[in-house]
């Protein structure tokens, strides 16, 4: 009987490591993200800060697995009283996974780096940090410099995820 509880204490402790040290963020494939962001536009002076809001889809793809994504931003804001288009390139960097314990990982922390054209001149280079949660919502803060109106953009994020994910082929099912 002792033999049976060691084998199971065992067994149960290698399952454990095994599901922790199996990161289930960033995997390799595509991925898409539908995001909310709003927040000002100032230039830390006396003038009066400007609202900023809209909608960006973001496809990206996994280069190096739970590490890297590049991709691209496209979408719509509304700022200065106008509603303008946007278009560039993005870059997110895994920094952490949140594990939660035997059951995986929970989120992840990761970074993104971005340069925005925008449909009224806009030049816009930043980035910001964000938490995946569930790999489904993303919750965001970012600061982008527009270098060519001398303008800080400082906004929230949130994101869900629009592609589907991937089944896991589980050894036990098979």
């Amino acid at each position: 009987m002792k033999l049976i509880y060691t084998l199971f204490i065992l067994f149960f402790c290698a399952a454990n490591i095994f599901a922790q040290s199996a990161d289930t963020e960033f995997p390799k494939g595509f991925i898409m993200h539908a995001k909310l962001h709003n927040g000002m536009i100032t230039n830390f002076k006396n003038s009066p800060d400007l609202y900023v809001g809209g909608i960006q889809l973001i496809p990206q793809l996994t280069i190096v697995e739970h590490r890297l994504r590049v991709g691209i931003i496209a979408g719509g804001f509304y700022g200065g009283k106008k509603i303008e288009g946007q278009f560039g390139p993005t870059v997110s960097i895994k920094l952490k996974t949140i594990n939660a314990g035997p059951f995986g990982s929970a989120a992840n922390v990761h970074a993104s780096i971005d340069h925005i054209w925008g449909t009224g001149g806009q030049k816009l280079i930043g980035g910001g940090l964000h938490i995946d949660l569930l790999n489904k919502l993303i919750l965001g803060l970012t600061a982008h410099r527009e270098y060519r109106f001398n303008t800080w953009w400082l906004q929230t994020a949130f994101g869900i995820r629009l592609s589907k994910k991937k089944k896991v082929k589980e050894i036990f099912n098979e």
